[in-house]
């Protein structure tokens, strides 16, 4: 992927298991959830759902993620 490329984002399941990408970001995850970004605030910070934040940006690490909610990614499968 180069550094002008916008990673199309994931809106299934199935998207977020088979993925090349690491991170998730709070509006992907609020749609695979089907909640309010602000829902996943919350969980961010009661520690339900794992985050890194970087300046404003709110990053959700992708395999921990998945591990939280029981889902196996396949390289781990």
């Amino acid at each position: 992927m180069s550094n002008h490329t916008i990673a199309a984002p994931i809106t299934t399941w199935a998207e977020a298991r088979t993925t090349d990408r690491e991170v998730l970001n709070r509006a992907e995850v609020a749609a695979l959830l089907t909640v309010d970004a602000r829902t996943v605030d919350h969980a961010i910070e009661d520690g339900t759902i794992p985050a890194i934040r970087l300046g404003r940006r709110v990053l959700i690490p992708r395999r921990p993620f998945l591990a939280a909610f029981g889902i196996a990614s396949p390289e781990s499968a």
